[in-house]
């Protein structure tokens, strides 16, 4: 009886490539090197890369049924913390016809804004225009036409994550109006320090809130887990740097919208 001899592989190669000793064993039985095998993926992801149209993954706040979760917009994951770097985040805007009941999913919003301060929106004449967000009439309590307490339009902060275990590709997490307060709170604590958010790794959780048959989730004070070294810093910010210059392309839409289930926002201030 024969017994097969063994190829030594390493370690490290192995692992690069996602492969068991004996998957590699299988790929060079059929006469593939591990090399040829590390071309082919190289290969295939440039190929998907260049065909594809990427979509920014999404977390969205649940807090139906009792226990708040994060769930993943494109996996449907869900997760009950968030461990993070955070390399950049900004202030938003959008509004949508809730008057429309016949509005799906694909409709463009009335008006969005990425820095919170500018809106832009489509006139009358279907010619794009702008307006200040401070002073404009949607941007008041009242103006809700579901609640007719609450604003029309919805400010949330957007926060680009790098999320344990896949920090190459930064995710978003919208935080609506009922979370502005405690992420305001924790980044300028940060800021007081003369740190900067940036700077560490994070612990992001969750609390569930409810009123009558109305449930939501809300964000906890994130819970600072570490600080970065100097070579994460610089990774980090270097995100940071190419994320602040492209944000705008990733536009504020229904998608963002649809993750704000919340009560009226003046309700929410007066807890």
């Amino acid at each position: 009886m024969t017994t097969k001899a063994i190829t030594p592989f390493d370690e490290n190669l192995l692992t690069q490539l996602a492969l068991s000793p004996a998957q590699a064993q299988e790929l060079l039985d059929v006469g593939i090197s591990l090399q040829e095998y590390a071309d082919m993926q190289a290969n295939a992801a440039l190929s998907e890369a260049e065909h594809s149209e990427p979509v920014p993954v999404r977390f969205k706040l649940v807090g139906q049924g009792g226990s708040p979760f994060f769930v993943n917009d494109a996996t449907g994951e869900a997760a009950k913390t968030l461990t993070v770097k955070i390399p950049f985040f900004h202030t938003a805007r959008v509004m949508f016809d809730q008057t429309d009941e016949n509005s799906d999913d694909k409709k463009p919003p009335l008006c969005s804004t990425h820095d919170g301060r500018i809106g832009r929106y489509t006139d009358d004449t279907d010619v794009l225009a702008y307006r200040k967000c401070e002073g404009c009439p949607f941007n008041v309590f009242g103006s809700d036409p579901k609640t007719g307490t609450g604003k029309a339009c919805k400010s949330l902060r957007r926060l680009y994550v790098l999320v344990d275990g896949n920090e190459d590709i930064p995710a978003i997490i919208n935080l609506p109006p009922s979370s502005l307060k405690v992420w305001d709170k924790f980044a300028s604590a940060v800021r007081f320090r003369g740190q900067m958010v940036s700077n560490y790794e994070l612990k992001l959780s969750l609390e569930g809130k409810s009123r009558g048959q109305f449930a939501w989730a809300e964000l906890k004070q994130p819970e600072i887990l570490r600080e970065l070294s100097p070579v994460e810093r610089a990774k980090v910010m270097k995100i940071g740097r190419e994320l602040e210059e492209h944000h705008h392309e990733v536009t504020v839409g229904i998608e963002d919208y649809l993750n704000l289930p919340l009560p009226a926002e003046d309700q929410v201030a007066a807890q």
